[in-house]
């Protein structure tokens, strides 16, 4: 598989979100569910879609979900089977294994049990978590449409100081950084401001262009 891959367990609506939004951005994905017509609307997007039960290590080992980087656990109503997921992809030692729950009583639980991060679905979308699992640079992603996205992204350490003005974002890269964030501090960013390590912005464009972007911003700008 690339470097990374994602199997998606549990496909209802969140799960299904995720997986459309992986399958769009050409990622490895395996999708489950133990309910058929759930692993056929699955099938629209991904070849690798199967009914299996995720409670059972030698079906996730037969599916190959032990070699994939990233795990979601999308179910919203079955803790037991959300539960017993979790602990059987940690002992698959899968590196990234985040739950969905709908009460944030089992946060800790399952933190303890290996989750490496716990989410709620009011507090986020699948097309947001797939994206921000495709990039890690990515901070926050939203989606304003079909072609535009606002993405808060970080200025990693490695970075070279330069004034806003340097950059010209708007005419090198066809996006527009609209909030600066130094520590606790967010202004709207004039000219003369300089962005250095550590920064953080808000900046809004495609995603294409802002991958064009971000991968700049490791680079430097001279």
């Amino acid at each position: 598989m690339a470097d990374k891959s994602y199997a998606v367990i549990g496909l209802g609506q969140f799960g299904l979100s995720i997986v459309k939004e992986l399958a769009g951005l050409g990622k490895d994905v395996i999708a489950i569910d133990k309910d058929e017509e759930a692993v056929k609307k699955a099938a629209a997007f991904v070849p690798t879609a199967f009914v299996a039960d995720s409670t059972s290590e030698k079906a996730l080992r037969e599916l190959d979900v032990h070699k994939v980087t990233h795990a979601i656990v999308a179910f919203g109503d079955n803790i037991q089977g959300s539960i017993l997921t979790t602990v059987i992809l940690t002992q698959l030692a899968i590196p990234s294994i985040v739950v969905r729950v709908d009460d944030i009583y089992y946060d800790p639980i399952l933190k303890k049990l290996g989750a490496t991060e716990v989410i709620h679905p009011q507090q986020v979308a699948g097309v947001s978590l797939a994206n921000r699992l495709d990039d890690n640079d990515f901070l926050d992603f939203y989606k304003l449409d079909d072609n535009f996205s606002v993405v808060k992204i970080t200025v990693g350490p490695k970075f070279f100081p330069v004034q806003v003005s340097k950059i010209d974002a708007r005419n090198q890269f066809s996006i527009n950084i609209v909030l600066l964030i130094k520590n606790t501090t967010t202004t709207v960013p004039k000219a003369d401001d300089i962005i250095q390590p550590g920064d953080k912005m808000i900046v809004v464009g495609t995603k294409k262009e802002i991958n064009t972007f971000a991968a700049a911003l490791k680079k430097g700008f001279k």
